[in-house]
Formats: C-alpha cells, structure tokens, sequence
C-alpha cells in the first residue's frame, strides 16, 4: 500500500514539473504570475506537498511499527536463548550425575567379578579336591576319560552329593 502511495505521489510531482515547463522547455517554476493558472498550479503543488507529508507520515508510522515489533521479536528471542541456557545448564548437570552413576556401577561391577572370581577358585579348589579322591579312590588312570564341561559339571555335582552325605570332620 505504501509503495503504490509512493508511485502515485512520484507520477504526480512529475506531471507537476513536466507542466511548468514552456515551449522551449526552459523551466518557469521560479516564475511567479498573478494569474488563476498560476495559483491553480501553485495549489496543486501545495496539494502534492501534503500528500508527500502524509506519505512520509505513514513510512515514519510503518517504521516505527517495525522497529517496535522488532524489539518484540528481540525480547522474545531473547527469552528463547535465556529458556535454552537453562535447559543446556540442566542437561549437563544431569549428565555429569549420570557419568558419576554409571562410575560407581563400573567400580561395583567390578567389586562383584573380583568376589566372583574369589568364589570360583574357593568352590574349584574344595571341590577339586573332592573329586579328585574320588578318582583315585575308585577308577584306575586308564579308565578316566578327558574332561569336558559336561564331565567337570556331573563330577562337581557328584562331589557336592558326597559332601553332603559325608559327616562334618
């Protein structure tokens, strides 16, 4: 609306010139004439005088509407980058208590393959023994065959079973 407004204004201030020009084409606009053409043309430039103030009344008007709603846009992007900060601040408080969490549970797995390892070689080396009186009391060499997982397993077993008939020494 504002650059038709403009463009009307412009074509007219340019007929206004164009019109106040003689045959020759020699400018007459200083030239002041007590005639009614004369005040006719100087009330059509007043005229365009005014519809060029009111032109520029209506841009300052624009712009000072668009600088307000850029302030508008400023603040809240302002208060979008202020909100994201907060958020980042958290989620970095967040994770560094997750790297602590998961710390602590790396320090406790560990702890927990140590005691499993502990056991492993307390249960193998009681039970071995078990099964190893178990072999020299009844088989001979030759008839014990390789062993395997499923062999070891049946043999703690067996030495468990024993154990638990044996009375306690």
């Amino acid at each position: 609306m504002t650059t038709k407004a403009n463009e009307e204004i412009g074509f007219s201030l340019r007929q206004s010139v164009a019109s106040l020009t003689d045959e020759r084409g020699e400018n007459v606009f200083g030239a002041v004439s007590t005639t009614s053409d004369a005040k006719r043309d100087w009330s059509a430039a007043l005229d365009l005088v005014r519809e060029a103030s009111e032109a520029i009344r209506i841009r300052d008007e624009r712009a000072t509407e668009m600088e307000i709603e850029h302030r508008l846009d400023a603040e809240r992007a302002s208060e979008e980058i202020r909100a994201l900060q907060e958020q980042l601040d958290e989620t970095e408080v967040r994770l560094a208590e997750s790297e602590a969490r998961a710390r602590r549970a790396e320090t406790r797995a560990s702890e927990a393959e140590a005691w499993l390892a502990k056991m492993h070689d307390a249960i193998i080396g009681s039970f071995g023994r078990v099964i190893e009186e178990n072999r020299t009391s009844g088989d001979s060499e030759a008839d014990v065959d390789i062993d395997t997982d499923a062999q070891v397993e049946a043999d703690l077993r067996a030495a468990f079973l024993t154990s638990e008939e044996r009375p306690a020494e």
